[in-house]
């Protein structure tokens, strides 16, 4: 058998390195200004990414706000703003009576006709508004409760007319002859009237009719 005097050699131990103690402090101060920086930043970046998506749109973005600023006020004017009739039917003429009208010194009618009743606040504010046209041997009859000045005008009243104030003792007083149409104009008594007529516009020329004669109806 053999016998060595030579050791066996034996692998070197190697030492593990030992971790540093992790500093708190300064890693609490790195994330404190990492914190600070991205608040800094942040809004900078969403508003960049909300550009993103509302840049395809052309609409502007609604508000609350509310004008206050009034409408400037229509100019003052005398004759009546154009009425749309079609969307209202036409008043009929309805027939409730019959009125003659009578020369001065007395004696056979001058001429007659049949006439529609204005009696109660609506009726006589109606009038003829409204209306296209009238036979000619067709009028309206106003009647007042009191003998006072009265004064009429054309507002939506769609063809002339002859307008006759009458008194209390049934003499015509004052007579407008074809008078404006869609107008504002006043037209009004000369003295107090308790009755008014109106005919188609030309009617008391045509048939010789003047202040001073008188009506009559039933």
């Amino acid at each position: 058998m053999s016998n060595s005097s030579q050791a066996t050699p034996t692998a070197p131990i190697k030492k593990k390195k030992k971790k540093p103690a992790t500093n708190w402090k300064q890693v609490l101060i790195i994330g404190t200004m990492a914190i600070a920086g991205i608040s800094m930043v942040a809004p900078g970046i969403f508003g960049w990414i909300g550009g993103l998506f509302s840049s395809g749109s052309n609409y502007a973005t609604p508000t609350s706000e509310v004008a206050t600023t009034p409408a400037p006020a229509a100019e003052a004017t005398t004759t009546a703003p154009t009425t749309n009739t079609d969307a209202m039917p036409e008043p009929v003429f309805k027939k409730e009576g019959e009125l003659f009208f009578q020369p001065a010194s007395g004696g056979k009618a001058i001429a007659k006709i049949d006439i529609e009743r204005a009696e109660t606040d609506v009726e006589r504010a109606q009038g003829l508004m409204f209306r296209k046209s009238m036979d000619e041997d067709k009028g309206m009859l106003f009647l007042f409760e009191r003998s006072e000045p009265q004064s009429f005008y054309m507002r939506n009243t769609f063809f002339p007319l002859d307008i006759m104030f009458v008194d209390e003792n049934n003499v015509i007083t004052t007579i407008h002859e074809n008078t404006k149409t869609l107008n504002d104009n006043s037209l009004p008594s000369n003295g107090p009237a308790k009755y008014v007529v109106e005919v188609n516009g030309g009617y008391a020329k045509k048939h010789g009719i003047k202040v001073g004669d008188k009506i009559s109806w039933q």
